[in-house]
């Protein structure tokens, strides 16, 4: 399963790097409700990381839903998992929209200007996907 990758290098502890590429994988529906995740030792093996590390990682992905444990079985994807993706991604492009108001607002732009900036740029990246040049 070379489906999650980290950077060690990073700022961002590997644990929050590990429930990050998990919560893609669910999202992009590559990981679906039921599916087993790799066990905490092959995974750890394979990122050649501590265990510790990623039973933290299963451990919060646990505790926010998104997979379950089997005792002696191993970790699955919750049932619940899609529908908590769809309130995440909600949750984290408000936060995304916040910073970006702020921002503007710092630069002086009031609020029909922001609104006039937001839809040119949506616009262009219609635009964009209609030629199939998006990237993401």
């Amino acid at each position: 399963m070379k489906m999650i990758k980290v950077d060690t290098s990073s700022f961002v502890p590997i644990y929050e790097q590990i429930k990050k590429e998990f919560k893609k994988e669910i999202f992009m529906r590559n990981l679906k409700p039921n599916d087993p995740l790799p066990s905490i030792r092959d995974l750890a093996t394979e990122l050649l990381i501590n265990p510790n590390t990623v039973a933290r990682a299963y451990r919060e992905l646990e505790m926010e839903g998104f997979i379950y444990t089997r005792k002696g079985r191993g970790c699955y994807v919750s049932d619940d998992s899609t529908q908590l993706m769809i309130e995440e991604r909600k949750s984290i492009l408000t936060q995304s929209f916040d910073e970006v108001i702020q921002d503007a607002k710092k630069f002086g732009l009031n609020p029909e200007e922001i609104k006039k900036l937001f839809e040119e740029r949506l616009t262009v990246s219609q635009k964009v996907m209609e030629k199939g040049e998006y990237n993401g």
